[in-house]
């Protein structure tokens, strides 16, 4: 028997050397770096809040929030990438986007090994693209307020 597998999209994202992805239809939009208003006593991974055509969103510094080292050097590349969630909107700063994909194949849960180690509960799927193994990550993570202490 075969299983039909539904395409779906992805956007591969770097932040620093590494690659992530999101699918498609969490993402709402991609928006050039702008002046992001800092909010006091705030998490260190919010970096703060944008007036996003009108609508107040919350911008969160991808890197940090997956514990990456920082980058010291803005480049012209670096975007936010708006999502929704739970019918509210938020950014994700990460340094490029790399490319829309069409995937293919059914992506793979990451092993529990990995889902185990401290950014581990960041981490959705992977899945290969063009030989490399990209981990698609897990919005709802992201997003939750909670930490795991």
């Amino acid at each position: 028997m075969t299983e039909k597998i539904a395409s779906r999209e992805i956007v591969i994202f770097n932040l620093g050397k590494e690659k992530f992805a999101l699918y498609t239809d969490q993402v709402k939009s991609i928006e050039e770096m702008q002046d992001i208003v800092p909010v006091p006593l705030a998490p260190e991974y919010l970096a703060g809040l944008i007036n996003l055509r009108g609508e107040i969103t919350t911008i969160i510094d991808l890197r940090r929030r997956l514990h990456l080292a920082e980058n010291s050097q803005i480049g012209p590349d670096v975007v936010i990438i708006i999502v929704d969630y739970n019918q509210e909107t938020a950014g994700l700063i990460v340094d490029r986007v790399d490319s829309v994909e069409t995937i293919k194949a059914v992506p793979k849960d990451v092993p529990d090994s990995i889902k185990k180690a401290a950014n581990g509960r960041f981490y959705d799927k992977v899945i290969d693209i063009n030989r490399e193994k990209i981990i698609i990550l897990n919005l709802d993570k992201i997003l939750s307020l909670e930490e795991v202490k």
